[in-house]
C-alpha cells in the first residue's frame, strides 16, 4: 500500500513540476509517454536509493526534515539526469538549469511525502 502511494506521488509530482515550473518542459509537447518515461527513471532510482521515513505521520520532525533534504538533493540530481537523457534521445523532459531542477526536486519530494501521509500508515515492525 505504501509503495503504491510512492508510485502515485512520484508520477503526480513529476506532472505537477512539469505543469507548474516554466523551466521544465516536455521536448515534444504532445506525447504523454515522455512524462511516463520521466516518472519511470525517478521510480527506478528511488527504489534503489530509498530515503523515505517508514511512517510519515509518526516520524520525528528532525528525521523528516533530514530525509526531505536528502530527497530534494536526490530528486534535483534526477531532474538533471532525466534532462540529459532527454537531450541525448530528443525525447523526454528538458530542464533549463540547476535552480529549476532544485525547484522541481522540491516539488517532487513534497508531493510524494504529502501523498504518503494520506491514508492509513504502516504498522511499525516489532524488534
Amino acid at each position: 500500500m505504501y509503495r503504491r502511494r510512492r508510485i502515485v506521488g512520484t508520477y503526480l509530482g513529476a506532472a505537477l513540476a512539469v505543469a507548474a515550473l516554466p523551466g521544465i518542459s516536455l521536448v515534444l509537447d504532445d506525447s504523454p509517454w515522455e512524462l511516463i518515461l520521466c516518472g519511470a527513471v525517478f521510480l527506478v532510482v528511488n527504489q534503489l536509493i530509498h530515503c523515505y521515513p517508514s511512517s510519515v505521520r509518526t516520524a520525528p520532525p528532525v528525521a523528516l526534515l533530514v530525509l526531505a533534504a536528502i530527497g530534494i538533493v536526490q530528486d534535483t540530481l534526477l531532474w538533471l539526469l532525466v534532462s540529459w537523457i532527454g537531450s541525448q534521445m530528443d525525447y523526454g523532459v528538458h530542464v533549463d538549469g540547476f535552480l529549476t531542477a532544485l525547484a522541481g526536486g522540491a516539488v517532487m519530494r513534497l508531493t510524494v511525502l504529502a501523498v504518503m501521509a494520506i491514508g492509513p500508515q504502516p504498522v511499525p515492525e516489532a524488534a
